[in-house]
């Protein structure tokens, strides 16, 4: 039994997805509305027609930090198809290896977001490890705002590698996005 004070990560899928929707958008309008983040309105309710989307997504996992039944954090994402399109409108051109898809290749974390308060302690770690844990996938990727240096240097330390820019991005905020792989091979630190 938990401590009350203690942080509590626990997984799901669509249908834990969809119990803690509301508290998810919550902290996802909270944390990606502030500094650095480039923010504009119209990404809340892009956010929420997102998450309704992927939580019908085979393969789709969420994972949540919570104290009590306060949610500090979630991590969420589904394996990448292999004619996503991701590894297009890249600033340069990438390796063919790197971009190559296929069925069960990459998993994409499309959010991950962690409360203030929620920070500091591991929780962001813990997050992404039970997200990544016993993936079949052989590599997973996600992608951080350019202004997000303190974000993006924490994924460095947690073995992410960037490899690459995206954009611009016609009709996107921001129009350019940092893409980082991690081999699920190789453990979170």
């Amino acid at each position: 039994m938990a401590e009350p004070d203690e942080v509590v990560v626990e997984g799901g899928g669509g249908e834990s997805a969809a119990d803690w929707f509301r508290r998810i958008c919550a902290v996802h309008d909270r944390v990606f509305s502030a500094e650095p983040f480039a923010w504009v309105p119209e990404m809340s309710p892009a956010h929420e027609e997102e998450l309704r989307s992927l939580r019908e997504v085979t393969g789709f996992r969420l994972v949540v930090a919570r104290r009590r039944d306060r949610l500090l954090g979630y991590a969420y994402g589904h394996p990448l198809p292999a004619d996503h399109g991701w590894w297009g409108d890249f600033d340069r051109p990438l390796p063919a290896g790197l971009v190559r898809e296929w069925p069960g290749r990459t998993f994409a974390v499309i959010s991950l977001a962690v409360l203030p308060e929620g920070r500091g302690r591991g929780t962001g770690g813990r997050l992404l490890e039970e997200l990544l844990r016993d993936r079949a996938e052989q590599r997973a990727i996600l992608s951080v705002q350019p202004t997000a240096l303190a974000t993006q240097s924490i994924y460095r330390h947690w073995g992410w590698t960037n490899v690459g820019r995206k954009g611009p991005l016609a009709g996107v905020t921001p129009p350019y996005w940092d893409i980082y792989v991690r081999d699920l091979g190789v453990a979170s630190r």
